[in-house]
């Protein structure tokens, strides 16, 4: 079991979600920051944040999906659930407006949760949401990988704040330590990353046909004896 290791009215003062900020998790991960050889930079740094608006009075009827904090998981991003504007609506909210490539980062629910917006069709942002415009110094993909990562969601719980539910803050998104490679090495840890999550789903296939087969093996031992 973890332990603190300040008074827990300091922890009421300083207004944290959780405990997680002095806990195991946010110091390895503070460690894995020290021990990198590689530039530690601020994820401001690397691009432009837009946080998206709070959107009143949708009527649902257009063709152009208004995306979530719901619709952003660590396998991307879905449409399940989701409002949609009309091309008019879309137009007036120019700034939530969603790129190819951009990052999408979840601020509240699951804070930091990111995923890339690979499609080329328009979509807006709700404000629990916030775009990453990066710049050609980071693969977003990279940039999603490092987000979603141990390292990644424990620097974010330690910036959350919130008295109901985590959130996270577009100054505390912008502050957010990255671990920087160059670039061909970004590209690198993606595809072995990707290479290794392909693997993954394929074990986890075999272990559900084993499953399956075993619970075959059972009723038919449970015939023999009829």
């Amino acid at each position: 079991m973890e332990k603190t290791i300040v008074n827990l009215s300091q922890l009421r003062q300083q207004g944290a979600w959780n405990f997680e900020p002095y806990s195991q998790s946010i110091t390895g991960a503070m460690s894995q920051l020290e021990k990198s050889h590689f530039p530690i930079v601020k994820l401001g740094t690397l691009g432009t944040t837009q946080r998206g608006y709070f959107i009143n009075g949708i009527k649902d009827k257009g063709e152009i999906p208004l995306i979530s904090a719901r619709n952003i998981s660590t396998e991307g991003i879905n449409l399940n659930h989701v409002r949609y504007l009309t091309p008019e609506e879309h137009k007036k909210l120019e700034k939530t407006q969603v790129h190819q490539g951009d990052v999408l980062v979840s601020l509240i629910m699951r804070p930091g949760i990111a995923a890339v917006y690979e499609s080329d069709k328009p979509a807006n942002i709700d404000t629990h949401l916030a775009i990453l415009h990066l710049t050609d110094k980071i693969d977003p993909a990279y940039l999603v990988l490092y987000l979603n990562s141990d390292v990644g969601q424990a620097l974010v719980h330690s910036l959350s704040t919130g008295s109901i539910q985590p959130m996270l803050t577009i100054t505390a998104l912008n502050n957010l330590p990255v671990i920087l490679p160059s670039l061909d090495e970004q590209k690198q840890i993606v595809v072995e990353a990707q290479r290794l999550i392909k693997e993954a789903g394929k074990l986890s296939k075999a272990a559900e046909d084993h499953r399956a087969e075993a619970q075959k093996l059972f009723g038919k031992l449970f015939e023999r004896t009829v």
